[in-house]
């Protein structure tokens, strides 16, 4: 079961689309270091979760059509005075205010003395990370390390080095070592299967290849499965943005 599976259960389809689209657009423009546009995303994250706590909470909610009212403290009142679990009434809304309003007063929707910034965009990236996995929780019964697991598969990070068109991916940086290829592939979507890797990047000899990522594993960068599939570990994740950032 995806996250999308369990916040269309839980809720509904038209909801679930709103707050996984939305997220995946703060972290795609993350990753580009977009930050204004990371930020702004945030605005329509928070309008999808409130009307997720508005058909929890009260049983229905206005349209995406329509605009909602106001997120000010008397929203917050709103959502606490209701029936529910702790995480609707009081945790999820109170870090949907503090989201919405650096988005509305650091310069992202707004003139502020405070441009959109990495900090910001940071905050405001793990902080919507905790509210969309604290729904899989409360909608699953998943276990922490679980609902993390389905939060990561939500969205491919995009890399600009990474073309794709239909069957056809290709690292647009001629010359690159095979090594910082695969883990940039690894960056774009993880795991992916020895085989794959070496199709992608054009690798003649088997053998030679499969000693690439046996050394990529010893770094601790890619888990080296026994049946050939690879996982970019969180050092590799940092090892692949050096790349990314290193070829702008």
């Amino acid at each position: 079961m995806t996250t999308f599976d369990i916040l269309e259960a839980g809720f509904n389809k038209e909801i679930a689309e709103g707050i996984v689209n939305s997220y995946g657009e703060i972290e795609r423009n993350y990753v580009l270091r977009k930050w204004k546009p990371s930020e702004l995303d945030a605005g329509h994250f928070v309008e999808a979760v409130r009307r997720a706590l508005d058909l929890e909470l009260s049983g229905s909610y206005l349209p995406f059509t329509q605009p909602l009212t106001r997120f000010d403290d008397n929203s917050l009142k709103h959502y606490e005075q209701k029936v529910g679990d702790e995480s609707y009434r009081i945790m999820i809304p109170r870090l949907l205010k503090a989201i919405y309003n650096i988005r509305n007063k650091r310069g992202v929707a707004h003139i502020s003395n405070v441009n959109p910034n990495e900090m910001d965009a940071t905050l405001i990236l793990y902080a919507v990370k905790w509210v969309l996995a604290e729904l899989i929780r409360l909608k699953s019964g998943l276990s922490l390390e679980e609902t993390q697991a389905l939060l990561d598969e939500i969205v491919e990070r995009q890399s600009p080095l990474i073309w794709k068109e239909g069957s056809i991916t290709w690292v647009l940086s001629p010359g690159m070592k095979a090594r910082d290829q695969i883990l940039v592939l690894l960056y774009d979507r993880s795991p992916r299967t020895e085989k794959e890797l070496r199709e992608i990047t054009e690798y003649a000899n088997p053998s030679n290849f499969r000693s690439v990522l046996r050394k990529l594993h010893k770094e601790k960068l890619v888990h080296f499965g026994k049946h050939g599939d690879c996982t970019l570990s969180p050092s590799g994740i940092n090892a692949a943005e050096e790349i990314i950032q290193g070829i702008k």
